[in-house]
């Protein structure tokens, strides 16, 4: 039996032997093709527990291994490379499937659209996963990313979350994501910005299940790697950066004397878990920007 979709998943050091075993029960008939990317994990064991788990997968599947970790663009274009089948589902590792005919939603959405297009489902976070370790990341990714439908749509190629998208193959023909985004963040808003230019985005209630919350030092390291992508987006795509709340926030922080001491003292806030969860997510927002702040003294 053919392959009728692919599924591409890439990773970095998280597990992603739980998705491939949800997938295997949502494929079980139709053989699904499984391909993941190990972005540079070097972790043996990991690498064992993945070949297991595709073993056990129902369908045809393969593993690409890089030896460095070279960002989640090129390794999505590594999962990518070989797609066959007409649609493709992406998916980050650290994903749950919500319900079980989450696939077969994407599917049936795709034949009432009946055109090449990329269709969003979204994600969202559960209570049952947030811990006091991982509090921030839960509450940053309520207030910004965890939108129904109906507000993404309100700018459908800023709210191409990659972790849950269902695309149609002529589109990643066309447009692979940017692989000089290296570090963490922004290459799925820049893609999303690119092929909205020539293809439709419909964005529907078909969320994911984010598991895989960082730790609180986690998430501060993450922004502070992704200064230099930020950078790339705000050259690439000027007039759309310029209306975002966290680019104002960052102009005007690049006037203030001591940058510097102000990042780190909202880095120490966000951090400090006695504080509310609405006071450490402003510290946290004003982190970011500090971090990027030095993009317009760097003109």
């Amino acid at each position: 039996m053919s392959a009728e979709l692919d599924i591409c998943i890439p990773f970095f050091n998280d597990d992603p032997v739980a998705l491939i075993d949800e997938l295997a029960q949502q494929t079980s008939q139709t053989r699904h093709r499984l391909s993941l990317c190990d972005d540079g994990s070097c972790r043996p064991e990991l690498t064992a527990r993945v070949i297991a788990a595709l073993e056990r997968y129902p369908g045809p599947a393969a593993l690409y291994t890089l030896s460095r970790n070279t960002g989640r663009a090129n390794a999505r274009n590594v999962a990518l490379h070989k797609t066959h089948c007409d649609w493709v589902l992406l998916l980050d590792a650290d994903m749950s499937l919500d319900r079980p005919d989450f696939i077969e939603i994407y599917k049936q959405a795709a034949r009432r659209f009946d055109h090449p297009c990329c269709i969003v489902g979204g994600f969202r976070v559960d209570l049952t996963d947030v811990r006091p370790h991982n509090l921030l990341h839960a509450a940053q990714s309520r207030k910004s990313e965890c939108k129904p439908a109906a507000q993404r749509a309100r700018d459908p190629g800023k709210h191409v979350y990659s972790s849950s998208i269902f695309v149609h193959r002529s589109i990643l023909a066309r447009h692979v994501f940017d692989p000089e985004f290296q570090a963490w963040g922004w290459e799925d808003v820049e893609w999303g910005w690119r092929i909205v230019q020539d293809y439709p985005i419909h964005h529907i209630d078909n969320p994911s299940r984010h598991r895989g919350l960082d730790e609180d030092r986690v998430l501060i390291r993450k922004y502070a790697e992704s200064d230099e992508n930020f950078r790339r987006i705000r050259q690439l795509y000027p007039e759309k950066v310029v209306r975002m709340p966290i680019a104002r926030v960052s102009y005007i922080l690049s006037w203030l004397p001591f940058q510097h001491h102000l990042g780190t003292l909202f880095q120490r806030v966000a951090m400090f878990a006695r504080l509310p969860v609405v006071l450490r997510l402003y510290a946290l927002k004003l982190y970011r920007a500090s971090r990027y702040a030095w993009v317009y003294d760097d003109g």
